[in-house]
């Protein structure tokens, strides 16, 4: 493909930040100084104001995906009821001790794994709470052979990896043994979109040997199901571990410029994009229980789970047996500490606002007591100079360069997940852990 003098200029720029956001993540991100979170009897400080979303994490899986970095081991029905018994024990003591929140998310693994056991812990948590909203994963061969019916009124939004409808791609990412032909998964998504009030699509591109018209062809066939979202995630490399399993089957990062304006293309007729990942539908009722990342709270539950609220990441085991007993211990689920600092959270701040499609310098400067160009001389010179943002009046416009970009720093944050996964599977366990194993 050829490309224009800007759009070459714009590949070099996004070239150099992928450069320095992943020298940030190794800066900011690294668990070096994570402290253990010990437990000496002392009341934790519960924040008055409710956490927006509480996230819960099943970690099983029948069979592991290639590209997937996400905290999963293979599926055990004994360890997994007893899981599911400690997760909700945990549930317990944390509603108790005082948190609140507005919404659950429930994100994996196989988070239907145990239908019976996920819907005791739904139940369970709005029995105990007044929650607005319950989110859940799935794979698309659940609503084949589950029960998903036994869902209805419990859970108000699904979000279903499918990744891609392209029989190639399923073939080369090892799911089209696992859940069947893009035609096979067509169907069970839509048994999904007849029951749950809204369904959102997990799609990937940025695979090898995509093009746009490839891209195009496979979000056709997404458009056809009318689902509520789609949400189009580039096929992320990650900088640790992860990157040689993502790169065999990655295509080259140059190509993502042309896959997302194909993206745009295919989803611009009957979908309205809420963010340059996420595309909610223009037609019909307005759609309810939209799940996108906006930098809120977040409080994390189960095995391989994170938090962060205020100026902390919180990470639970990565240890099932060991998560298990911290629970039986009446311990909490989290065992490490990492202080985050402001700069990081201000960027974050920043990828929200460039993806939103407008920088507010007023908003921001009433909620941090900087401007814009306190805060980010660096970035704001570097985004104007690529022709990401434009002026105005007194705020910045996102250009098309600009949701590109913005696309670039989201899957910045989703490698930061990764290398922060990545180092706590390492984690030691503390002393106190130490000699509870011994037990």
């Amino acid at each position: 493909m050829t490309f224009s003098l800007s759009n070459s200029r714009l590949l070099i720029a996004a070239d150099s930040l992928d450069w320095m956001i992943n020298w940030t993540i190794q800066h900011s991100l690294s668990l070096a100084d994570a402290s253990p979170l010990a437990f000496d009897g002392r009341e934790e400080l519960v924040p008055e104001s409710p956490i927006e979303t509480l996230y819960i994490h099943i970690p099983f899986c029948h069979t592991l995906c290639r590209f997937c970095s996400f905290h999963k081991v293979k599926y055990s029905e004994p360890l997994a009821r007893e899981y599911f018994k400690a997760l909700r024990q945990e549930i317990r003591e944390v509603i108790a001790k005082g948190y609140r929140f507005n919404r659950v998310y429930i994100g994996g693994g196989t988070t239907t794994i145990l239908e019976d056991e996920l819907i005791k812990t739904i139940e369970m948590i709005k029995g105990l709470t007044q929650i607005r909203e319950v989110s859940c994963e799935s794979d698309p061969i659940y609503f084949k052979e589950g029960n998903p019916e036994l869902l209805n009124g419990l859970v108000d939004r699904m979000s279903i990896g499918v990744q891609s409808f392209d029989d190639k791609i399923l073939k080369a990412s090892g799911r089209f043994e696992k859940f069947g032909s893009g035609l096979q998964q067509a169907d069970y998504v839509s048994r999904a979109i007849e029951l749950i009030p809204t369904v959102n699509l997990d799609m990937m591109y940025g695979f090898k040997g995509q093009t746009p018209e490839s891209i195009q062809w496979d979000l056709a066939q997404t458009v056809r199901l009318h689902p509520d979202q789609i949400t189009t995630y580039p096929l992320t490399l990650g900088i640790g571990k992860n990157r040689k399993k993502a790169g065999c089957l990655a295509g080259h990062p140059h190509e993502l410029w042309p896959h997302f304006l194909a993206v745009k293309k295919a989803l611009s007729g009957r979908y309205l994009m809420d963010f340059p990942w996420t595309f909610s539908r223009n037609f019909g009722q307005p759609v309810e229980n939209k799940y996108v990342l906006d930098g809120e709270d977040c409080f994390g539950v189960g095995s391989g789970a994170f938090g962060r609220f205020g100026e902390q990441f919180r990470i639970s085991s990565f240890d099932i047996p060991n998560y298990i007993q911290r629970v039986k211990q009446q311990q909490n689920g989290t065992c490490y500490i990492k202080n985050i600092e402001n700069k990081a959270l201000l960027q974050h701040h920043l990828m929200i606002m460039m993806g939103h499609g407008r920088l507010d310098n007023r908003i921001f400067n009433a909620h941090t007591g900087k401007t814009l160009w306190q805060a980010f001389p660096l970035e704001m010179s570097y985004l104007l100079g690529v022709g990401a943002i434009k002026k105005q009046s007194d705020h910045y416009i996102t250009t098309e360069k600009g949701q590109f970009i913005a696309l670039k720093m989201f899957t910045g944050f989703l490698s930061g997940m990764d290398y922060l996964r990545e180092q706590a599977r390492e984690l030691p366990l503390s002393h106190h852990e130490v000699e509870l194993e011994k037990v």
